[in-house]
C-alpha cells in the first residue's frame, strides 16, 4: 500500500521529499518582501503603490513599440535606399 501511495504523488522527483515537505524551503506567510520590491513601488503604508507599477508599465510598452516601430522604418528606408540604387 505504502509503494501506491507513493507512486500516486511521484511526479518525476524524489517521492519521498514530496511526502515529507514539513521543512520545505520557501516563502513563509510571515515574511517580509521588502527587500524584493523596489523602493519606488512601495506605499506610504508599507505595501504595494499598483499606479506607480501600471504607469511603469505603460511607459515600458509605449517604448518599446516606438522602439520596434522606429526599426521597422529604418529597415524599409535602407531597403528603399537600395532598390533606388540598383534601378
Amino acid at each position: 500500500m505504502l509503494i501506491s501511495e507513493e507512486m500516486k504523488y511521484f511526479h518525476g522527483s524524489n517521492p519521498l521529499a514530496l511526502r515529507d515537505n514539513d521543512d520545505a524551503s520557501g516563502p513563509k506567510t510571515g515574511d517580509s518582501c521588502e527587500g524584493s520590491i523596489p523602493a519606488r513601488y512601495r506605499s506610504r503604508m508599507g505595501g504595494i503603490n499598483l499606479e506607480q507599477v501600471k504607469r511603469d508599465q505603460r511607459r515600458a510598452r509605449t517604448e518599446l513599440v516606438q522602439a520596434i516601430i522606429h526599426r521597422l522604418g529604418t529597415s524599409l528606408l535602407k531597403n528603399d535606399k537600395a532598390k533606388t540604387k540598383e534601378g
